[in-house]
């Protein structure tokens, strides 16, 4: 093998990248966790339509943006560390 053909350090895996990820993931699972209960508490209330519905949506939509960037980042990482080999 050549020295061309050698994966730079900079071309493999992260061990921050995945570390960003996993914690990108939990924070998103405890919003979402966070979200539904909050929605269901006002659903139950009768609160539709109000500021606190709006809320509620609010945080479920930001807990779908971390869980998106978690995923991606995740999967960055492990293809970065396989696609040499």
């Amino acid at each position: 093998m050549t020295e061309d053909a050698r994966p730079s350090a900079k071309d493999e895996g992260s061990t921050v990248r995945l570390v960003i990820g996993a914690a990108l993931i939990v924070a998103a699972l405890a919003a979402i966790l966070i979200g539904f209960v909050r929605l269901i508490r006002l659903l139950e209330a009768g609160g539709y339509g109000t500021p606190a519905m709006r809320g509620a949506l609010v945080i479920l939509g930001v807990a779908g943006a971390l869980f998106s960037t978690g995923i991606a980042t995740v999967i960055w990482d492990i293809a970065k560390r396989y696609e040499h080999r």
